[in-house]
This record gives structure tokens, C-alpha cells and sequence, in this order.
């Protein structure tokens, strides 16, 4: 007989339930934990997104800064928030020489204590300063609050010995160019050219004579490249001044306005042509060149105040060489009647812009027709007698100095428009002639002083226009006593370079930089 199992045991049916119980849950708590991990792991990926994207926005405005004006690329820090987090974006940015700067985009944020970032990088450079251009760094190291001489080039140890009343610098690919407007001997030199790879021990490479049978020498320069060829060239405004009507340039090589010199060799800088400029209508007066730009293979030379015709000048210098040992006399493609002596000039897309005694002390040209130039804008000091004597451009702001006088010596204008009267951000009195302005992100280094009283630097925080204020404690004493011929400045890198001559006209060279 076969046995039937007609039951189970309670004990093994509550053992199952128990089971199954224990399984269900170790399920569950499974799929919860799934759940929440991938929940974590979608929020981190969303944020890291957002981040991403935030860095690479941050990459693009400087893209498109460094396509406006590449002193507007610089170091910056903000915060955005974005529902509960907020982040903080930094922008680094280094100078890696003197065309490139090294920009890193850093996005960084919070959650749970814990601290979170992504990183971009990318380099951009400035290719339109490579043939010629402005080379002052933007990107602010050391201590500026304290600047100091790092080394002065005394010209009363130049040979051969003289008085050498300078006028004028251009610091060019760690070459720096001095022009003299005055010296001793008719046949002294003129144009120097130094080696400042060593900014503490610059050393003389080479010098020339204009023109040997005057001591009237150079007012400007302004040196440029010409990529295709690898010459390089030394444009400046002539210092002589002859009857104009008369003065034939073929016979005379003290006669003209503008001054070529091949300065390929620096250590053997050559006369390569002397230009009068043939006007129309004509220039009847006698005239020297006061101030010259460079621009994509365009010269535009600023003339002193003629008794009738144009004061400014644009000049085809795309091909160079091909005025050599020709015509003496050159007609240019354009030119202006500015109504007075153009004390600086420059040009930035299709405008001009020229700083003059004129009472509007800023006066914009469009250039769009280099064969017309016709007038835009201008500014008028609201305050005081007008006498422009510098300008320096970065991004939509136009920083313009002037003699002293009532109100402000110093303005920063709104150049959104150049086409326009140019309203004014802000201005600063500043007590003193600004003879030269020089802005490196956030600060502004300004070279006052009036004639017979020495040169000095002034640096001033002015990323706020209405709010301007001094940087370094007092004014910087470059030279003590001064000479009627004013200073002038350029900048190289992170280092200024500044010409002052003393009360008997004998110039020297002031290296600065910033302290440690």
C-alpha cells in the first residue's frame, strides 16, 4: 500500500514565507539603490555639462575679445549661480610671449562640502602686432603699486660724445628704437637701435644720421616688418624744416618729412630715402613731421601747423623699396587738413584718430576711402583750454591725455561709436601735461609733466571711469628737471620705456618695471 502525504508540515510553510520575504526585500533594496546611484550619477553628469559648457563660453568671449583688441584678453574671476549651485569662473591667462597668451577656463562648484571643477585650455595669438604693432603685455605681474628704474641708458656716454635731445621711442621684438630731434654735430647720429632681450643691461646695436649736413634730427618712429621679404623698417617724422616751396629733397637731404631707414641688420642700420610730401592743395609754409603710425603697410604721417594745406598724411608703403633711388617727391593717397600741428596720431579698422592744440583736442577721421579721408567724431574737453598730446585704444574705451589745465588732464571716452562727438566715462585732473598713456588691463600708466619740470609716471586704477584713483602711492620721479622738449613712452612686454632730457637737453632712457 502506498503511502499519500495529504499535508505539510506549518514550520516548513512559515520557513518559506520568511524566505521569499527576505528575498523580495534584498530585491527591493537592490533596485532602490540602483535607482538612487544612477540618480546621483544623471545629476553629476548634468552638472559636469553645464560646467563644461560654462568653460567653453568663458574660451569664446575671449576668442572674440582677442579678435577686438587683444589687451582686452586677461585675467578674470565671477561667479554665476544656476538653481542651488553656484559657480565660480576663472580666467587665466598668461603671456607666453610677446604675440601669445596662454588662456585656461576653470569652472568650479560645490556639493556636499565637496569641491568639484572642469578645466579648458587654448592658446591665442596676436598676428596683427607680428608685422608691427603694439607688443605692451596686458597681463598684469609684479608689484606696479611700487615701480623701479631697472636701468638707465645715459646718452652723454654715447659716441661719439654730444648732446642728443630725444624725442621719441618704439620698443619692437626686444629691439628698442630712440630718434634724437636735436644734436651737437651735424653728422651725430640720429636713430639708435638697442638689444633689450636683457632688459637690465640693454647694449647700443647701431646708429645713424639722417641727414648729415643739419643737427635738426627725428621727431617719431614707428618700426615695422614686412613678412614677405623679413626686411625691416624704421619710418619716422623728419625734425628739419626748410622753405617748402623751395626745398628740392633730390638736392638736399635735409629736406622732407618722413625718413626711411632699412634696420634689417640692427648693428648697421641704412639712410634709404628722404620723402617731401607733395600735397594738394600744396603746403606753402615751412613744416617738420611731428608723429607717424603704422598700419598693414600704410604710413600716416602727422605734419606741424601749416600755413595752408593738410597736416595728415596716408602713404603707400606696401612696397617699400620701390621708392629707393627714385623720386624724392611722394604724393599720398590721402590727406586732411586738420587745422594745426598733430601732436600723436593712430588707426585702428577704418578710423584715425589725431590728438592736436585744436579745440576739439580729439578729432576722428574715416579712412573707409584711404583716398578721401573725411571727418567722423571728435571730443571736446568741456572744461579748459584744449591741446590733445595722447591717445591709447583698447577695446570700445579711447584714453586720451592732455596739456594741464582746468578740470580734467585725463579722459576715458566711449569710442562704441567712432562716428560720433564721444561721450565721456570718466576723467581724472591730474595736475600735470599727460604726455603718454599706456594701459595694461585695469591700470593706466600715464607720463606727466610740463616742459622745464622733469618726467614722471603716474598709475592710476581706472576700470572704473567715474571712480579713478591712484595706484602707486605718489607720482614716480623719472627725471627731476626737464627740458622743453617733452617725454615720451612706449611699452614692451612688462617693462615701460620712457625718454626724458634734462634741463640741457641731454636725453637718457629709463627702463622700468614693476617691483617684486
Amino acid at each position: 500500500m502506498k503511502a499519500q502525504l495529504t499535508g505539510s508540515p506549518k514550520g516548513f510553510i512559515t520557513l518559506e514565507i520568511l524566505i521569499a520575504f527576505a528575498v523580495v526585500i534584498l530585491s527591493i533594496s537592490a533596485v532602490i539603490m540602483v535607482t538612487f546611484g544612477n540618480q546621483s550619477v544623471a545629476v553629476d553628469s548634468q552638472v559636469n555639462l553645464e560646467a563644461i559648457s560654462k568653460a567653453q563660453a568663458l574660451l569664446e568671449k575671449a576668442r572674440a575679445d582677442s579678435r577686438l583688441d587683444f589687451n582686452l584678453v586677461n585675467s578674470s574671476v565671477a561667479t554665476e549661480m544656476s538653481g542651488p549651485l553656484m559657480f565660480t569662473k576663472t580666467l587665466d591667462v598668461i603671456q607666453a610671449d610677446l604675440f601669445t597668451k596662454k588662456v585656461t577656463s576653470i569652472i568650479a562648484w560645490q556639493i556636499v562640502g565637496k569641491t568639484f571643477s572642469t578645466t579648458l585650455a587654448t592658446i591665442l595669438t596676436n598676428p596683427e602686432a607680428a608685422s608691427g604693432g603694439d607688443t605692451c603685455s596686458s597681463v598684469l605681474t609684479g608689484d606696479w603699486k611700487n615701480p623701479q628704474i631697472e636701468r638707465i641708458i645715459d646718452f652723454s656716454s654715447i659716441s661719439p660724445i654730444g648732446t642728443y635731445t630725444l624725442t621719441d621711442v618704439d620698443a619692437y621684438k626686444n629691439k628698442l628704437y630712440v630718434t634724437s630731434g636735436k644734436t651737437t654735430n651735424t653728422d651725430d647720429p640720429t636713430l639708435f637701435v638697442f638689444d633689450t632681450s636683457d632688459t637690465s643691461n640693454p647694449t647700443l646695436l647701431g646708429e645713424v644720421d639722417n641727414a648729415p649736413a643739419v643737427i635738426s634730427g627725428l621727431n617719431a618712429v614707428r618700426v615695422s616688418e614686412d613678412l614677405a621679404t623679413s626686411k625691416i623698417y624704421a619710418y619716422t617724422a623728419s625734425n628739419t624744416s626748410s622753405d617748402y616751396t623751395s626745398c628740392d629733397p633730390v638736392a638736399n637731404p635735409a629736406c622732407g618729412q618722413l625718413y626711411i631707414f632699412d634696420v634689417t641688420n640692427p648693428s648697421s642700420p641704412t639712410f634709404s630715402v628722404n620723402l617731401k610730401i607733395a600735397s594738394s592743395p600744396p603746403i606753402t609754409s615751412q613744416n617738420t613731421g611731428t608723429s607717424i603710425f603704422y598700419k598693414n603697410g600704410y604710413v600716416f604721417l602727422g605734419l606741424g601747423a601749416n600755413a595752408s594745406g593738410p597736416e595728415f598724411h596716408i602713404i603707400d608703403m606696401r612696397n617699400p623699396a620701390s621708392l629707393f633711388g627714385g623720386s624724392h617727391l611722394v604724393s599720398p593717397l590721402g590727406s586732411f587738413e586738420v587745422g594745426n600741428g598733430v601732436n600723436v596720431l593712430l588707426s585702428r579698422d577704418s578710423y584715425a584718430y589725431i590728438a592736436s592744440p585744436n579745440t576739439q583736442e580729439l578729432q576722428i577721421l574715416d579712412i573707409s576711402n584711404l583716398n578721401n579721408p573725411i571727418f567722423a567724431g571728435s571730443f571736446n574737453s568741456p572744461n579748459g583750454a584744449g591741446n590733445g598730446k595722447s591717445i591709447y585704444l583698447v577695446g570700445d574705451k579711447l584714453y586720451l591725455g592732455k596739456t594741464t589745465g582746468a578740470s580734467f588732464d585725463f579722459h576715458i571716452l566711449d569710442n562704441t561709436n567712432s562716428a560720433v562727438a564721444l561721450p565721456e566715462f570718466g576723467g581724472r585732473d591730474i595736475s600735470s601735461s599727460v604726455n603718454g598713456v599706456t594701459v595694461k588691463n585695469f591700470l593706466s600708466f600715464l607720463l606727466t609733466g610740463t616742459p622745464g619740470t622733469g618726467a614722471q609716471l603716474q598709475i592710476f586704477k581706472t576700470d572704473d571711469p567715474l571712480n579713478i584713483t591712484p595706484w602707486n602711492p605718489s607720482p614716480f620721479i623719472i627725471s627731476p628737471a626737464g627740458n622743453a622738449t617733452e617725454p615720451s613712452m612706449d611699452c614692451e612686454g612688462n617693462r615701460l620705456y620712457i625718454s626724458s632730457n634734462d634741463s640741457a637737453g641731454q636725453g637718457s632712457i629709463y627702463i622700468i618695471k614693476p617691483g617684486p
